[in-house]
């Protein structure tokens, strides 16, 4: 066969390259986090805040469970809650207080290893001091126990709790909340 130069040389070189990238000998921040499984608990930087109940971990995820976000930093769904979506009200403040208690923190995600239809693993964010961030939405009126896939007893009694106070989404009469 007849190869032009520049095909002949990238056909010899690219085993030899293959081979160096996937050696262990590559220690690029990228690779040591490229994962099958995440651990559990999962510890990682938060890089990213999607809304009140959505974070991003400087974490790449290549699982057969990650979907469309194969290859990307890991995104997290808060397990139990559900906070208020883009054009409700308390929205930003949600987001807010999501971004203050985790971004560029390093938390732990207690899991399961579930994960949602968009890729998302579910679980509980403990950030730095121990508190659970899914526990403190509700808590603080910022979230609503997500009684579709939840039943549980703790995440549901904080939200009577700050249903009885009258807390940030439970402070406005009728405020439609959605099917939660």
């Amino acid at each position: 066969m007849n190869f032009p130069a520049g095909k002949l040389a990238f056909l010899i070189c690219f085993p030899v390259l293959s081979a160096f990238v996937n050696s262990p000998l590559n220690t690029s921040a990228e690779s040591r986090f490229l994962q099958a499984d995440p651990s559990n608990p999962l510890k990682a930087e938060v890089i990213g805040i999607q809304d009140g109940d959505t974070i991003e971990l400087k974490y790449i995820y290549n699982g057969r469970k990650a979907g469309q976000r194969a290859g990307k930093n890991i995104r997290i769904r808060l397990l139990h809650v559900n906070c208020p979506e883009r054009g409700r009200p308390y929205y930003k403040v949600a987001k807010d207080f999501t971004s203050k208690y985790c971004f560029r923190k390093v938390v732990q995600i207690r899991h399961t290893g579930e994960f949602d239809r968009y890729g998302r693993l579910l679980g509980e964010v403990v950030v730095p001091g121990g508190k659970i961030l899914n526990k403190e939405l509700v808590k603080n009126g910022l979230a609503v126990h997500f009684k579709k896939y939840s039943s549980s007893v703790e995440y549901a009694n904080l939200e009577i709790q700050a249903k009885k106070q009258k807390l940030c989404i439970w402070s406005q009469p009728g405020l439609y909340t959605g099917k939660y």
